[in-house]
């Protein structure tokens, strides 16, 4: 039977990367990114609520979908397809996209005084690399997958996965402690949270997987979600006036990360787990939204506060309209053109019509 709470679960959380996104570039608290202009500092709510769990999310739920990946094939095959689909269109993003995005933030917040000696490659390279944008997910997953590869060669006989299984709701509640301590190993550069998101996606695999620890999470799904919004409403005031960047890690942030974690996986299996044209729609387009959306959002951010006076609001509003628009086009548009498609990810246009526009779960 297909899961399609995982289709729904990935396209949902990629339209809140762009909620996110939005939220931040306009925020009070100092939120590091590309471009920053003046907003509304009651918005910055939305950030604090989104950031702490919704990217935890697409790495439990990638490590689900992994599962049913190496029902299908070995751990070999697993990691050249994850090489095509994760780690070719990450390196396409930092030579292709990256510079856009560097070189607007380069013009809007200046050279800085070391790039004047270096050579014009090496400065290429540098604005790349600081021109990640939301590729940074794509690496991390492509790493994550080949680790897994590597911990399933030592346990052959699925011990872990045998324990996973066993976990009851006290466990998994338990598991929190883990959890938050894997939140402070390898935590780099604000966006690379190795230790946090090698455990989700390992936990996604062995444990969350299981059918008896979903149909756990369904039953309990709603004072898991209450406790949840409880711990985040604590933390949102505990972290008031921080970068969201910098608000996480701390004993009641990731609490409320945990508990959002469980209740989101019960609530989507208990009440998402259905397919329509427009969750289709959106499930096939889902990689390409989160692809392209953010380089035509700076942009957006740029042109409209530099050449316009209107109120906060509406900046908020076209420029998430405008990123979402751009995002579908380049998507679809990039998506029938041979090799560059390969190279950027994308399904083509005949394959997804095919699929009726459903991305593949593996």
């Amino acid at each position: 039977m297909r899961k399609n709470y995982l289709d729904n679960i990935r396209w949902t959380v990629i339209i809140l990367v762009l909620v996110f996104h939005v939220v931040s570039i306009f925020s009070s608290c100092g939120a590091v990114m590309s471009i920053n202009a003046p907003g509304i500092p009651a918005l910055d709510t939305i950030g604090y609520l989104i950031y702490p769990w919704f990217m935890c999310l697409l790495f439990v739920v990638s490590g689900i979908c992994a599962r049913i990946s190496l029902e299908k094939r070995n751990g070999r095959a697993f990691v050249r397809d994850r090489a095509r689909r994760l780690l070719l269109p990450f390196l396409s993003y930092i030579v292709f996209i990256g510079p856009l995005d560097s070189g607007l933030s380069i013009r809007v917040n200046g050279i800085p005084k070391a790039f004047a000696s270096l050579p014009e490659w090496v400065v290429f390279c540098i604005r790349a690399v600081q021109g990640m944008g939301p590729s940074w997910f794509l690496l991390q997953l492509f790493v994550l997958s080949a680790c897994l590869a590597g911990i399933r060669k030592t346990d052959k006989k699925g011990r872990l996965s045998a324990l996973g299984e066993k976990c009851t709701l006290p466990i998994l509640l338990l598991l929190y402690f883990p959890v938050l301590a894997s939140a402070q190993i390898l935590y780099i550069a604000y966006t690379f949270r190795v230790g946090l998101y090698l455990l989700l996606f390992l936990m996604g695999y062995y444990v969350f997987s299981h059918e008896k620890i979903m149909r756990q999470l369904q039953k309990y799904c709603l004072p898991l979600l209450g406790a949840g919004l409880a711990a985040g409403a604590a933390q949102t005031v505990f972290s008031w006036g921080i970068p969201y960047q910098m608000a996480v890690n701390n004993p009641v942030v990731m609490l409320y990360t945990w508990l959002m974690l469980l209740g989101l996986l019960g609530a989507a299996g208990r009440w998402f787990n259905f397919r329509s044209r427009f969750t289709s729609y959106m499930s096939s387009h889902s990689f390409g939204i989160y692809y392209f959306h953010y380089v035509p959002m700076i942009y957006t951010t740029w042109f409209l506060t530099d050449r316009f006076t209107l109120p906060y609001l509406w900046n908020y509003i076209l420029v998430f309209l405008f990123s979402l628009s751009a995002a579908l086009l380049l998507g679809m548009g990039f998506g029938r053109i041979p090799v560059l498609n390969s190279l950027f990810g994308l399904k083509t246009d005949k394959i997804s019509r095919q699929k009726a526009g459903i991305k593949e779960q593996s």
